[in-house]
């Protein structure tokens, strides 16, 4: 693979360059179509279908950008949270990354407030990732959701460059 695609070189970061995860990114970049024919119904999930492409001219980078999503979610990297998401879920979501489990990052539901909101309970876990050089990000997308992940600080930075070069941000979620 070229790895020219910043969206290769992001799913490589945060995958920890998995070989599953890197052969459906290959796919979904360098065969975009076949790829969104073989999963029509994510797509359609999130409104965007074979109609709509044709009608409205969606780019072929917005169909491979929530590729990457979709792959990093299907293989547990990432997930997405709707911004009204119960703590409960929130607090299950965060724990079943494999981000968080390979780094042994902690998290205790006696730290949230339950009646915060997503912003307030990623900031909290930020402030108790931060001693473990890490923190919760969020890769932007066209949705009202967000789609975290737990990320390296060293690595924020640089993938947030990559994300720029596609006309996106990963950034903090505390501060999407």
């Amino acid at each position: 693979m070229s790895e020219k695609n910043p969206i290769e070189k992001i799913a490589r970061v945060i995958s920890d360059n998995d070989a599953d995860v890197m052969k459906d990114i290959n796919i979904c970049i360098n065969d975009t179509d076949t790829y969104f024919k073989n999963n029509i119904v994510d797509y359609d999930e999130r409104g965007i279908t074979q109609e709509i492409i044709e009608e409205d001219g969606i780019e072929e980078e917005e169909i491979r950008w929530l590729g990457m999503i979709d792959i990093l979610e299907k293989y547990g990297y990432v997930c997405e949270v709707d911004t009204s998401e119960f703590l409960e879920d929130f607090i299950d979501a965060v724990q079943d990354f494999n981000g968080t489990k390979s780094n042994n990052l902690p998290i205790n539901a006696d730290w949230f407030d339950e009646d915060a909101d997503t912003f307030e309970w990623c900031e909290v876990l930020d402030g108790n990732w931060s001693s473990e050089g890490f923190c919760i990000a969020d890769i932007e997308f066209s949705g009202d959701d967000f789609v975290l992940f737990p990320c390296p600080l060293e690595q924020l930075e640089e993938l947030n460059r990559y994300a720029e070069e596609a006309g996106y941000s990963i950034k903090h979620a505390k501060d999407a």
